[in-house]
């Protein structure tokens, strides 16, 4: 043995998550400024958010300050150096990692019905963000074409609790497939989606405990998850902001929810197009997925760009052939079924043959497949 090399007998310790790079508690990356952008995000969505990482410093203002936190517990050292080079040599621009497990964990155990743990990190925002009046959250599927700083300091009243964009794609459900008394809304064309959103966290504080928020998870089963229980929990205090800060592009399944809208509504949405502000592709298909998606040559402009380039394009591949080939796959999928249940659980050789089916032998989502795969 080499002097002053420990030998390491356990693989697992060698492959241990590596949080070196997340901080240890939340306070205010500036002076004076109590505000943060969030995003809550995993070990497979980083490529993805490396590319709205991009988008956003795109089209930051030198004047302004920007504090950036992802909130997570399964992104590694290594990926954290990658996602930082985003905003290197930017004085005003910081980007941290948190876990806030502590703070939800309790609530996760308890919860009558089980979502993700990411669902419950969006509800205790303003308690994670204790030392902070305002927080912008954002998803990962998104684009930013328009310095985020004008929607974080969109004016609030003081019984406004948060601030979003019409759910278009939701409301068209209304008139399909969800019951407009399901959520029991005063008002359920103000519902809002929930991957752009403002939180006046100094509002939600003054009026909630957490105890009060996280209590919807034991009362009610979320056909939306957090975005329901915040639309139910904040009804008739919800600043409604422009929706080209939030737009649903066209070449998506989400368009035939949109087309049940009204027709104003609908040119709403087209006039939108005309100049989005944050492109969100929600739903399917992704553009990482389909880049011939409505506005998928934004987010590839960015992706192109990106240490994750040759990953993305991998995931991509690998997709297609999934398409190609997966009812050719039927039979190699019953096999790896019954395989997977014979194999011991505590078997480490059971977790290496669950991601390699995972990755290579399950089919693709049938529905985007029936809508966008075969029109190419």
């Amino acid at each position: 043995m080499i002097r002053g090399v420990r030998k390491i007998d356990n693989l697992y310790e060698l492959e241990k998550l590596d949080k070196s790079r997340y901080v240890d508690e939340l306070y205010p990356a500036f002076d004076n400024v109590k505000e943060a952008i969030v995003f809550e995000s995993s070990s497979f969505f980083v490529p993805y958010q490396d590319v709205v990482l991009k988008s956003l410093v795109e089209h930051t203002n030198e004047d302004e300050f920007y504090d950036i936190v992802i909130l997570t517990n399964e992104i590694d050292a290594y990926d954290c150096n990658l996602l930082q080079m985003e905003i290197a040599g930017r004085k005003n621009i910081s980007l941290r990692f948190f876990d806030p497990t502590s703070y939800v964990k309790k609530y996760v155990e308890k919860s009558r019905y089980k979502y993700l743990t990411i669902n419950y990190f969006r509800m205790a925002l303003p308690w994670i963000f204790k030392k902070y009046d305002r927080v912008l959250n954002l998803g990962a599927d998104i684009v930013i074409e328009k310095d985020v700083m004008e929607l974080l300091h969109c004016p609030m009243k003081h019984n406004e609790y948060i601030a979003g964009a019409i759910d278009l794609g939701y409301l068209g459900r209304l008139k399909m497939d969800i019951s407009p008394d399901e959520l029991g809304l005063c008002n359920p064309d103000g519902y809002v989606n929930a991957d752009v959103l403002v939180f006046n966290n100094v509002n939600i504080r003054r009026d909630f405990t957490m105890d009060n928020i996280m209590a919807l998870w034991q009362k009610y089963y979320f056909r939306c998850a957090e975005q329901d229980a915040l639309n139910m929990l904040f009804d008739g205090h919800i600043h409604h902001i422009d929706l080209r800060w939030n737009l649903f592009p066209p070449r998506m399944a989400s368009v035939e929810h949109i087309s049940h809208n009204t027709i104003n509504k609908i040119e709403l949405w087209k006039k939108s197009m005309q100049d989005p502000y944050i492109i969100h592709y929600a739903a399917y298909p992704k553009p990482w997925d389909y880049p011939l998606v409505g506005f998928g040559d934004c987010w590839w402009k960015y992706a192109r760009t990106s240490p994750y380039y040759e990953e993305i394009l991998r995931r991509l591949t690998v997709n297609s052939v999934r398409g190609e080939l997966g009812i050719n796959r039927l039979w190699i999928q019953k096999i790896g079924d019954r395989f997977v249940k014979i194999v011991p659980r505590s078997s480490r050789a059971r977790e290496v043959i669950k991601r390699i089916y995972a990755a290579f032998f399950t089919p693709p989502n049938k529905e985007w497949g029936e809508k966008f795969a075969k029109k190419r």
